[in-house]
Order: C-alpha cells, then sequence, then structure tokens
C-alpha cells in the first residue's frame, strides 16, 4: 500500500508457533449482516466464536449499535506486534470507514490493514456496503487495496474445492459464488495468500486469503452469496483460523505503527 501517513518501524522478535498452543493473536467480528438474513448472522457468529475460543487470544463480537467499541477495538489492535483478525459480515462499519469512500485514505480500517493485520468478510461484496445501502459501491474494495479496476462481480460462479481448501476446510465443498475475489486483476504487492476453491480458470475465488508482500496485510472472503443462510459459515471460517491462520499466517518480521495524531478527525 502506499505511504500515506506517519510510521514508527516497531521490531518484533522471532515467533515460534505450536500447532498445540493458542496463537497470541485477536478476533474481532462484527455481525451486521449484508446479503444474508441477521439472524442466521447471530447464530453462525456465536458458533464461530465458540469453536475458536482456546485458539485464539480473545475472541469478540459487536453488533451493529455497538459500532464505536469496534473501533476502539480496531486502534487498540492495529499496532500490536500481532497478526489480528478483523471478521466482517457482509456490512462495513462507518466508525472505521467513511460511507461513500469520503475517507478514501487513511481510515482506521485501511490502517489496520496496512499495518500487517487481516479483514475477512462473509455475505455482500467486500467493503461496498455500509449501513445497509451500497454507499462505497465498487470504490471500497479499490481505495483499501489501492487497486483502480478491481471488482467483485460474477453471479453464479462454479468454485470447485482446491487441494488446500480440502486439506484446511474439511468442510468446504464445490457451490457457487456470487461475488469472488477476482484473482486475475490483483497487482503491486497483492498476490494469493491461500486458494480454497476456485472457477476453472483459476481467475476467480472464494473462499480465498489474499496478501500484500509489501505489507504483511491480508483480506479473505468467505461464502460471499446472496441470500444463503445455510451457507456453513462458522464451520469453514474456523476451520481457517485453526488449521491455517494460526499456524502458517505468523506475524510479519516488521510491523508499522501508526501515529495515530496523523489522522485526520472525523
Amino acid at each position: 500500500m502506499k505511504p500515506k501517513y506517519v510510521f514508527s518501524l516497531v521490531v518484533v522478535g522471532c515467533i515460534f508457533i505450536s500447532a498445540g498452543l493458542a496463537m497470541a493473536f485477536d478476533v474481532a467480528i462484527s455481525n451486521q449482516a449484508g446479503w444474508w438474513s441477521q439472524g442466521a448472522a447471530d447464530g453462525e457468529m456465536e458458533a464461530l466464536k465458540a469453536a475458536i475460543e482456546g485458539s485464539v487470544g480473545s475472541v469478540e463480537i459487536f453488533a451493529s449499535d455497538n459500532q464505536a467499541a469496534l473501533a476502539t477495538w480496531v486502534k487498540n489492535n492495529t499496532a500490536d506486534g500481532e497478526n489480528d483478525i478483523l471478521l466482517l459480515c457482509g456490512q462495513f462499519p462507518n466508525p472505521i470507514y467513511a460511507p461513500g469512500n469520503a475517507q478514501a485514505d487513511d481510515s482506521l480500517a485501511e490502517i489496520f490493514l496496512d499495518s500487517g493485520n487481516t479483514i475477512l468478510n462473509t455475505g455482500d461484496y467486500m467493503f461496498y456496503v455500509v449501513d445497509g445501502g451500497g454507499t462505497n459501491a465498487a470504490g471500497g474494495l479499490q481505495t483499501m487495496m489501492d487497486i483502480a479496476a478491481i471488482t467483485m462481480w460474477d453471479d453464479n460462479t462454479a468454485v470447485e474445492v482446491t487441494s488446500d481448501g480440502a486439506n484446511y476446510t474439511p468442510t468446504l465443498v464445490d457451490f457457487q459464488t456470487d461475488r469472488p475475489f477476482h484473482l486475475d486483476e490483483l497487482e503491486g504487492g497483492w498476490e494469493p495468500e491461500l486458494i480454497m476453491a476456485q472457477n476453472a480458470a483459476g481467475t476467480r475465488a472464494d473462499p480465498v486469503v489474499v496478501v500484500n508482500r509489501d505489507t504483511g496485510g491480508m483480506l479473505g472472503i468467505f461464502y460471499q452469496t446472496a441470500g444463503q443462510d445455510d451457507d456453513p459459515r462458522a464451520a469453514v471460517i474456523s476451520e481457517f483460523i485453526i488449521s491455517y491462520f494460526r499456524t502458517t499466517a505468523v506475524t510479519p518480521a516488521s510491523k508499522l505503527s501508526t501515529s495515530w495524531g496523523a489522522i485526520k478527525s472525523e
């Protein structure tokens, strides 16, 4: 990503990871649903929390009426020497990213990502929706990734489980996604980290995690599908976190710490 704000370099020591121990990273879940029902989101996110507790440092769920607390979590976990996870359920909370791309640079969410953390999404098109409307549109993903032309269209795209998908997320089966990641539109420092299911051409993927090799930040999507409440989101996402993320997605060797005084007041 572009060096758009003031940083100080924080040196992080070598981290040794044992698959049998909880890794020191935290997880926040914004369960505000987009493109699937709120009831299903509530149930799936509670199941996800129960599945990963004990395998992560902490896990918290933030409802739509508690987004100010979510913004505090994002600030506190931005430059703490860990690759923390923020999981969204199809809507992008406005306290961490101004609607309509009004703060296209230096939002709390972008600084969190650029500091070597991870944002996952399930439900509607990643970063497209704020507060129930398409107020960011395609620009949300484009500004967060600094890729001007990247999109997530293509209804009913058939994807098949890869060998990595079968290994790390055994619950995952072949399905049709409506908003896949366009792997052929990645550029700059972005490249695939883990492809769990993809189309025959290898140009579309869901679930998938991509990484910015320049910053260590990662973005991942799981079941970006329309109205499919029965998709096994909790099972597949928890399998990814426990079997891959905590054992393989190690904390970057160096982290970028943000000078919060450089952030424009909203």
